[in-house]
């Protein structure tokens, strides 16, 4: 049996308790904060109390200014209606599309249902940015119902006195705290990790004047929740400032006790904190009996040198690969063939986002080149100078022969119907500015306008071949409402010949229906809105328009209210459930949200058909999700799929088939998404994929076109 490395070590003195530094006691009333897309917020009961129409709603605090801490923590007490993630931002300024939130700017934390009132902490490693001048807070996306706030605050825990860095876990974790800030607690055992916890930090060391070369460790390592993954201890070296300066990573046998020695990185500042936390443990407990920083290696276990395995780029060696890449295709000098259309008697709609230019410069090529380079589309084009991104050639999404490609495979595919995510802005003037780049590439190269924004045409090249539809996609930064919004949808696509329509009426897909409400001022100014729409569209000569919301609408009696014909999905993401997976990016920890496929995501889709098609029936367009896995966007509380794969893919599409006949619905179905490619979803060709997930798409609903699709 292993002995502890230390027999009697101290452990430091207990963890000083956290300070209040702000605090917003909603018994006194709102305090200045202000909600969106929700009810007008009211205080009952000494809680700021609101509802929510649809899930993606915020509260944004007041102004302050706030000196930040390595220790600081953020709490709420809260109830809520339903479990899922919530997510603080907060922002030094009011820069950029979101008033200075955003993702790199933010923390997450997953509450399980329970309708108690409970108290949540959790540390958001702010600061990188020295100062915060506004926090916000936001629900969990699609989870209407009522919320309650009691109170939210900010906790700083002031520095204990440097202990020596030698630590008997089986004496307790005195001085040691968790990602809430509070203390870490140690069993007999040792100190527990879990994988889908948060890290532990350290109290400040006490080093000797010659700097240790070692990390000495005695652990217990659990069988890893993924058979094919390794059990990983993961330590962060922290400097006096809070910043993460170096991390060590080691590999650990499963189900085993082990003494190991890790070499320690002799350059940049010397560590003043440790944060511990395991790797691909799943819900498994990963124990720490011991460990201490030494200037040589424990006796008999020989130096190792750390893994020099990057945490964050682990998971995504889940994504499968084709064993040998298919040839790329150049479109400055390859056009494509003759097109052999495979037909349907199903309506069978792609997904498109076309943002693919080059100012998209936050989510598009330079990032995707950078952090997954991977996932490589099958097109590039190589008379385009400006679309290289670290060596790797891309395309241009608005260069009219990248779509010709694109139609021609989906046609051949069984694909009928592509949907356009289509972005409106409002010009300073307030009236519509429909120029945002992400545009461009659907009325430039698929309708052939000179350019985006410029006068209508009456037809377009793929009149005869290929159906489209747009969806308004009115999150913010594109949800405000432009003068002129109903009549340019109506003037520039639902005038042309293959514009899509349902009962005879072009079809409208709606992001949000919250947002409309917000934006509009109302249900009534929303429900005025969308007549409107309706009204214009008879005058040039339709038969109405058939909406259709992704988002917001929870029941048939409200979407009655709105004037919302029937609902639809873009994804379905958590819907059967999913465990925190936490993983290290720089100062940053995410916690990313980790779905099985097979166990998960295809018993979550079944669900979801169950519950909107007996609240809609027909009005319910069925939704399918190929993969998903957000984790190269390094955004908290990101999607991630794993073990999906092609012949998966079809199985979930012959359960969708099946749904469809058992439960009477509209032959329709949508796939998300034919490019969302930092956000891992994508059926394009690829170097990853070939053709493999066009094929399960053909394999299930291609067939003679037996009459139209409806």
């Amino acid at each position: 049996m292993l002995m502890p490395i230390l027999s009697a070590a101290p452990t430091g003195p207990p963890a000083p308790a956290p300070q209040v530094v702000v605090a917003w006691d909603f018994s006194k009333g709102a305090q200045g904060w202000e909600a969106q897309r929700t009810t007008a917020p009211r205080v009952i009961g000494g809680r700021l109390t609101f509802r929510v129409m649809d899930g993606d709603a915020l509260l944004v605090g007041p102004s302050i200014d706030l000196s930040t801490s390595p220790n600081d923590v953020l709490e709420v007490r809260l109830r809520a209606p339903a479990g899922g993630s919530f997510q603080w931002f907060w922002r030094s300024d009011r820069s950029g599309p979101f008033g200075g939130f955003s993702a790199e700017r933010s923390a997450t934390f997953v509450l399980e249902p329970r309708p108690a009132e409970r108290t949540v902490r959790v540390r958001p490693g702010w600061h990188a940015s020295p100062r915060i001048e506004g926090i916000r807070f936001d629900v969990p996306e699609d989870r209407p119902g009522d919320y309650a706030i009691r109170s939210i605050r900010i906790l700083r825990a002031p520095p204990g006195a440097p202990v020596r860095p030698e630590f008997d876990f089986a004496s307790g974790a005195a001085g040691w705290t968790g990602d809430d800030g509070m203390p870490a607690v140690a069993g007999r055992a040792g100190l527990a990790l879990r994988g889908d916890g948060g890290p532990v930090q350290s109290p400040a060391l006490d080093l000797p004047p010659e700097r240790p070369r070692y990390v000495v460790i005695d652990a217990t390592a659990p069988t890893s929740a993924r058979r094919s993954a390794p059990v990983i201890l993961s330590m962060g070296l922290r400097d006096a400032t809070g910043r993460e300066t170096a991390r060590v990573a080691v590999q650990l046998r499963p189900s085993a006790r082990s003494t190991v020695s890790v070499a320690l990185p002799q350059h940049g500042a010397a560590p003043a904190t440790l944060s511990l936390y395991a790797g691909n443990a799943g819900q498994a407990v990963l124990t720490v009996h011991a460990l201490r920083l030494a200037m040589e290696p424990a006796p008999g276990d020989g130096a190792r040198t750390p893994t020099g395995l990057e945490l964050q780029t682990q998971p995504w060696s889940r994504e499968y690969r084709l064993p040998i890449a298919p040839q790329r295709i150049d479109v400055a000098r390859e056009a494509p063939p003759a097109t052999r259309p495979v037909g349907s008697d199903y309506t069978v709609a792609m997904w498109y986002f076309a943002a693919w230019e080059p100012e998209y410069t936050w989510d598009g090529w330079g990032q995707l080149a950078e952090r997954s380079p991977w996932r490589i589309p099958l097109l590039y084009d190589s008379a385009d100078p400006g679309m290289d991104y670290s060596g790797i050639r891309y395309y241009r999404a608005s260069n009219p022969r990248v779509v010709d490609w694109h139609v021609h495979w989906l046609r051949e595919h069984a694909v009928n119907l592509m949907i356009w995510l289509w972005y409106p802005h409002v010009g300073a003037d307030g009236r519509l500015d429909p120029g945002f780049f992400a545009n461009r590439a659907l009325e430039t190269a698929f309708l052939g306008k000179a350019a985006v924004g410029g006068p209508p045409v009456v037809t377009n090249r793929f009149a005869d071949t290929m159906p489209f539809a747009i969806m308004w996609t009115n999150h913010p930064p594109a949800h405000r409402l432009g003068e002129g919004l109903v009549e340019y949808i109506v003037e520039q696509y639902f005038v042309q010949p293959n514009y899509y329509r349902i009962d005879g009426k072009p079809f409208l897909s709606l992001w949000s229906a919250g947002d409309l409400i917000s934006a509009a001022g109302g249900e009534a100014q929303a429900r005025g809105l969308l007549d409107r729409l309706r009204a214009t569209a008879r005058a040039r000569g339709h038969a109405g328009v058939y909406i259709a919301a992704v988002h917001g609408v929870a029941s048939r009696a409200q979407a009655e209210r709105l004037g919302i014909d029937g609902v639809m999905g873009y994804n379905y993401l958590g819907s059967g459930g999913v465990r925190v997976a936490t993983r290290l990016v720089g100062e940053r920890t995410i916690r990313d949200q980790v779905e099985d496929f097979a166990s998960q995501t295809i018993p979550g889709h079944e669900a979801m058909w169950r519950t909107r098609s007996s609240a809609f029936g027909r009005d319910y367009l069925l939704a399918t999700t190929p993969m998903q896995n957000w984790e190269p966007a390094l955004r908290e509380g990101s999607p991630v799929m794993i073990d999906h794969t092609p012949d998966i893919y079809r199985e979930l599409l012959r359960r969708a088939k099946a749904a469809i006949a058992e439960r009477g619905l509209r032959r329709f179905v949508t796939i998300q998404a034919f490019n969302e490619w930092l956000e891992g979803s994508y059926v394009e060709p690829s170097t990853q994929w070939g053709m493999t997930y066009l094929e399960a798409i053909r394999d299930v609903f291609g067939a003679p076109a037996q009459g139209a699709p409806r």
